[in-house]
C-alpha cells in the first residue's frame, strides 16, 4: 500500500515546520505531507528548558495546533518513522510497511542527543518532548542537580532550575561554551554564573554512577558528586543515516549546496542534519540553530517548487539567557580574525566584543549583559557591513544615536 504525495516533509520542528508553510503560501493545491516520529504539533526546544524549570506549562512549548495543519491541507503521518529512503523511485519505507511515494522530498531529520555511556534512570538528555517531561518530573524534588557538558543545553537548565537546588556543571573542557565564544568571553560568563551558585568542575568527565538513595557521580578527577539527578549535555550527532543508506552524499551532515538540495535533484536537506555553506568562512558546517533552520527551510521549499532561490550560507546566531544574564553570539566569535574591538563596562556588567576581517567589516560579535541589538549585528554581518567605530559600543545612548544617524 502506498500513498503519494507532491511535496514529503521528513521532520516537524523548526526547518521543517517552516518548509510547510512556505509551500503552502505559494500553492493551495499540491499535496503535501509531513512525517515526524513524535506524535504531537510541532513545539519549540527553545523553550523546554523553562518547561522543566517550572517557568512555564507544557501548552505553551507548542507553535501550532493540531488543527493547523487539517485547515492548511495536510497529512500529518505523526508517531510514525521512516526506515528506508530509495531517492531513483521516490518512495519511503515507513515502520509499519507502508510506503510513501514524494514529487519531491526534504529531510528535516535534526539530530540525536549524545548519550553517556554509564546511564542512570535518574539521567536524562534533552532532545525530544519525552525528555523535557523526564526531566521536569526528576526536579521538581530535586535537592541537588548535576549536569554534563556547558553548551546551550546544560546551561539553561541549571539556569532555569529551582533556586534552591545545589547545582554542579562538569565540563569536558577548560572552560564554558567552548564552541560557542572565545576564551574571554567565557572566562566573565564563567564569573558570573558562580557567583550565582553553579559549582564548576572543569576538565573533567564522569567514568560510573552508583545507584542509591540518591545518585553518586564519580569523576575522573577522583572526586565524587552525590546528587539527585544528571542533566546530559553532551552535544548532538546529525540524523544522517537515512541519506547514508539511500547512496546521498554525506560528510558530517546530510551535503547541501546553495538551493538546499542534496547529491539527488529531488531529495532536499534543513536544519540540524544539513551540512552546508558557512556564510562568513565559506565552509561547510551544520549550525545547529533555530534561525538556520527556519532559513534553510524556508530556502528548501521555494527551491522544491522550483523558484531557483540561492542560501547565501548559515551564521551562527545563539541568543540565550543563563543565570539572570542575556547572551548573544552571532557570526565568527573567535580569536582568529584579522580584529577585535571590545568594551566592557564593569559596573553594569554590559559587554561588547566585534569581530572585523580584513576589510574591517563585522563577520562576529559577542553581546554579554543586554541583546536588544543583536539584530543589528546579524544585519551587519549578513551585509557585509564596515564597522561604524568603537562608539556604538559604548551603551544604550550611543546606540541610539546610531540608529538615528541610519534612519
Amino acid at each position: 500500500m502506498a500513498e503519494a504525495f507532491d511535496y514529503v516533509i521528513v521532520g516537524n520542528s523548526a526547518a521543517g515546520l517552516q518548509a510547510l508553510k512556505t509551500l503552502r503560501k505559494h500553492t493551495a493545491d499540491a499535496s503535501v505531507a509531513i512525517i515526524d516520529r513524535e506524535d504531537c504539533p510541532a513545539y519549540s526546544r527553545v523553550i523546554t528548558p523553562y518547561f522543566v524549570g517550572g517557568k512555564t506549562e507544557r501548552e505553551n512549548l507548542f507553535i501550532v495546533d493540531r488543527d493547523y495543519y487539517q485547515k492548511a491541507g495536510i497529512t500529518t503521518l505523526f508517531g510514525r518513522n521512516v526506515i528506508a529512503l530509495d531517492a531513483e523511485s521516490r518512495q519511503l519505507e515507513m515502520d509499519d510497511g507502508s510506503r510513501v511515494i514524494f514529487g519531491k522530498l526534504l529531510l528535516a531529520t535534526g539530530a540525536e542527543a549524545h548519550q553517556l555511556t554509564v546511564k542512570s534512570d535518574r539521567s536524562s538528555v534533552l532532545r525530544h518532548l519525552a525528555d523535557a517531561e523526564k526531566l521536569a518530573e526528576l526536579m521538581q524534588n530535586a535537592k541537588c542537580i548535576t549536569a554534563i557538558g556547558a553548551g546551550l543545553v546544560s546551561l539553561p537548565l541549571l539556569s532555569h532550575a529551582p533556586a534552591s537546588a545545589e547545582k554542579h556543571l562538569v565540563v569536558g573542557s577548560n572552560r564554558i561554551f567552548s564552541r560557542m565564544l572565545d576564551a574571554e568571553s567565557s572566562a566573565i560568563l564563567e564569573k558570573r554564573f558562580v557567583e550565582n551558585g553553579l559549582q564548576l568542575h572543569k576538565q573533567n568527565d564522569i567514568v560510573a554512577i552508583e545507584e542509591g538513595a540518591r545518585l553518586k557521580l564519580q569523576l575522573a578527577s577522583g572526586d565524587c558528586l552525590v546528587s539527585d539527578m544528571l542533566i546530559v549535555g553532551k552535544g548532538v550527532e546529525p540524523n544522517n543515516e537515512l541519506a547514508r543508506a539511500a547512496g546521498l552524499q554525506v560528510n558530517y551532515g546530510v551535503v547541501v549546496d546553495d538551493y538546499c538540495r542534496t547529491s539527488h535533484a529531488d531529495v532536499y536537506a534543513a536544519g540540524d542534519t544539513a551540512e552546508g555553506k558557512d556564510f562568513v568562512t565559506g565552509e561547510p558546517i551544520i549550525q545547529g540553530n533555530w534561525m538556520t533552520a527556519v532559513e534553510q527551510g524556508e530556502n528548501a521549499a521555494l527551491n522544491m517548487l522550483g523558484m531557483g532561490c540561492a542560501y547565501s550560507g548559515s551564521l551562527k546566531n545563539n541568543i540565550t539567557e543563563v543565570f539572570g544574564v542575556d547572551i548573544a553570539a552571532i557570526g565568527d566569535c573567535m580569536n582568529d580574525t584579522a580584529q577585535i574591538v571590545s568594551t566592557h563596562d564593569q559596573t553594569t556588567g554590559r559587554y561588547r566584543k566585534v569581530f572585523l576581517n580584513e576589510q574591517q567589516q563585522v563577520v562576529g560579535a559577542v553581546l554579554i549583559g543586554e541583546t536588544n541589538d543583536a539584530g543589528l549585528y546579524y544585519h551587519w554581518i549578513r551585509t557585509r557591513t564596515t564597522f561604524p567605530g568603537k562608539q556604538v559600543l559604548n551603551g544604550t545612548n550611543s546606540y541610539a544615536a546610531f540608529q538615528q544617524r541610519m534612519a
